[in-house]
């Protein structure tokens, strides 16, 4: 156990900022933006009930955020649950006195919904990272002794191209940028490329998911919940990345659970220390930076046929994951959904292709690879594909304009 003086002492550090943010929320009314001010600018306002009253504002915003169109929501209002996190933070801590696990593990409950649901502050963008970067510093959040020492067991199946009638891939030892750029970002063709990411410390890190709920066990993720997202009871539920890799990655008996297209490595930096941005990403159009994205999850995982807007490069560190691709010309082979919001989804399972409902297929011309540790797969833009887990598996993948 650790005493609380000196790791709230290091939180207040970042309230000036803080208070400053408030001309970033000038929209909110002035009932919530008083209570705020008040508790910045003054600690003895702190008592037993202030917890119900910050969590109120919390539940006000959240209640916003969710009515319409979460892209048209005011960017005023995520602030505010950012700013109301990081005091709730403060006043939950205020009358602890010492660290336990169950003390942490609340403090990063607090910090993770204020990741997921608030928005970056201008004058402070990293607020609730920092905070949960100066509660990590305590190691705290160790795995309890109780908990047995677990392995990822990436066994899979081998299976042969010729059964599904495609054409493999073209694999690469670490070409140069020129070639690379010349032969696959210009004429926007995929391709699989090896040995570029041997020096990262993830390929042998993330083997042991133990190193994985030692850095991140206590914290809230977004998982989804459902074979694939086009099924009707896909949805999504919030847990620690304990309770995940204990019910989903080793539990077979429960329904599959993915951490997919997640922003784990803004939430949790120690984690992206672990990898490196291939240098290939450098060909961009425009100066926004790479989304840099977490996929993790069971044998049997699957991304249904779908094509992204941007660039991207698909890094396997742990497991194999076996990959259909299709050319953009290739569209009106694949049936894609026809409401607009899934127009980017085709109807096809290019593993078991039914060509009785969907005969235009016949014509698809189909590539493939079976990505393995250490590789990286190049997808361009709006080139269709399909993804499939065959072990417990995780990915990074890099998007990029």
């Amino acid at each position: 156990m650790s005493n609380t003086s000196e790791i709230l002492e290091q939180l207040e550090e970042l309230k000036c900022n803080v208070a400053a943010s408030l001309q970033e929320i000038s929209e909110l009314d002035i009932c919530n933006k008083t209570f705020l001010q008040a508790y910045l600018n003054d600690y003895s306002k702190i008592n037993p009930s202030s917890i119900i009253f910050i969590q109120a504002v919390i539940d006000y915003m959240y209640e916003k955020v969710n009515i319409g169109n979460w892209k048209e929501v005011k960017p005023f209002l995520r602030k505010t649950i950012t700013i109301a996190s990081y005091l709730k933070l403060l006043i939950y801590l205020h009358d602890k006195k010492v660290f336990t696990n169950s003390v942490v593990q609340e403090c990063f409950k607090i910090i993770d919904y204020g990741i997921l649901f608030g928005s970056p502050l201008d004058k402070e963008p990293k607020l609730l990272q920092k905070c949960a970067g100066i509660l990590q510093s305590i190691h705290i959040h160790r795995s309890d002794d109780s908990t047995n020492k677990i392995k990822l067991e990436t066994n899979v199946v081998d299976l042969q191209e010729i059964k599904y009638n495609v054409i493999p891939l073209e694999v690469l030892d670490c070409p140069s940028m020129e070639y690379f750029y010349k032969n696959f970002i210009l004429k926007e063709l995929p391709v699989v490329l090896d040995k570029c990411i041997n020096h990262w410390p993830a390929l042998k890190k993330w083997q042991d998911p133990n190193y994985l709920l030692e850095i991140a066990g206590m914290r809230t993720i977004s998982i989804e919940i459902g074979n694939k997202y086009t099924d009707a009871d896909w949805t999504q539920k919030l847990m620690t990345l304990k309770e995940f890799i204990t019910e989903h990655i080793y539990k077979s008996n429960t329904s599959t659970g993915y951490l997919a297209q997640y922003q784990l490595f803004d939430q949790v930096p120690e984690l992206r220390n672990d990898v490196t941005e291939p240098e290939y990403c450098c060909f961009s159009d425009s100066d926004d930076p790479t989304d840099i994205m977490a996929w993790f999850g069971p044998k049997g995982t699957v991304s249904p046929l779908h094509h992204d807007p941007k660039k991207n490069l698909l890094a396997q560190v742990i497991g194999e994951k076996q990959i259909f691709l299709y050319a953009p010309t290739d569209s009106e082979y694949l049936y894609p959904h026809e409401h607009e919001l899934m127009n980017n989804t085709a109807r096809v399972d290019p593993r078991e292709p039914d060509l009785t409902l969907y005969p235009k297929y016949a014509s698809a011309k189909a590539y493939y690879c079976l990505l393995k540790p250490g590789q990286l797969l190049f997808i361009p833009p709006k080139w269709w594909h399909f993804v499939e887990s065959l072990s417990v598996s995780f990915s990074v993948s890099f998007w990029w304009e």
